[in-house]
């Protein structure tokens, strides 16, 4: 991969193992990745940021032209949160602004997942809470069943000024790179970023449908 690549393909919700409810390990996450053309790949965890740290430190030795983004997706007391850049799991189930206030200490990067989207972990109404700590709305969720969830994100980041990313939200392989994020930007994660709270971005996807909720289910007992 040239580092003076400028247009760089991006899925910025991908979980692993980590997560009961996925059976991805960082392995096949990067193998798909590749596979797909990928540039970058953001994984959070639900409660931990091991597989993120996993995934990205095996890409430094197998994948080093795939940029990978550690994370956690965290739920909080009034919704879900994603944060990026974070070196160490932050804990589940606290104040939505404490929460924040400790991802912006950590030096993370905030994205809003599914903020709208009623029927999972969506902040909703409390995102206007939040809005000095977001740094990006996650505008399209592959796994949203309504349109009406994604388009009222668009609307929300577009209303305050926050730039937009998507991500597939893949629990399994079939999944990844259903939700698109192009990112005008430099090569590396400074350089994504940058882009990013630029909004130098432009998202697309393709709904994953109501099948990958149902293996989602099954997963959680295996």
């Amino acid at each position: 991969m040239s580092k003076s690549k400028r247009v760089l393909r991006a899925d910025f919700h991908v979980h692993t193992y980590h997560s009961l409810d996925s059976n991805l390990t960082p392995k096949s996450i990067i193998d798909r990745a590749k596979e797909i053309g990928l540039d970058v790949v953001g994984v959070v965890d639900h409660g931990s940021v091991e597989g993120g740290k996993e995934t990205e430190t095996l890409a430094r030795k197998v994948a080093k032209d795939l940029i990978v983004f550690a994370g956690e997706e965290i739920r909080t007391s009034e919704g879900e949160i994603m944060a990026f850049n974070i070196d160490r799991t932050i804990p589940q189930l606290m104040d939505l602004i404490e929460t924040c206030e400790i991802v912006k200490k950590l030096g993370g990067f905030i994205v809003l997942p599914h903020p709208f989207d009623r029927l999972r972990g969506c902040v909703g109404k409390s995102a206007h809470k939040i809005v000095k700590y977001v740094d990006a709305v996650e505008g399209f969720n592959a796994r949203s069943v309504r349109n009406g969830f994604n388009k009222k994100a668009v609307k929300f980041s577009k209303e305050n000024g926050l730039p937009l990313v998507a991500g597939s939200d893949a629990h399994f392989s079939e999944e990844i790179g259903k939700g698109i994020t192009l990112i005008d930007s430099e090569w590396g994660k400074e350089g994504v970023l940058k882009a990013i709270r630029s909004g130098k971005t432009e998202i697309s996807g393709e709904k994953s449908g109501i099948k990958p909720h149902i293996k989602t289910f099954f997963q959680k007992f295996r």
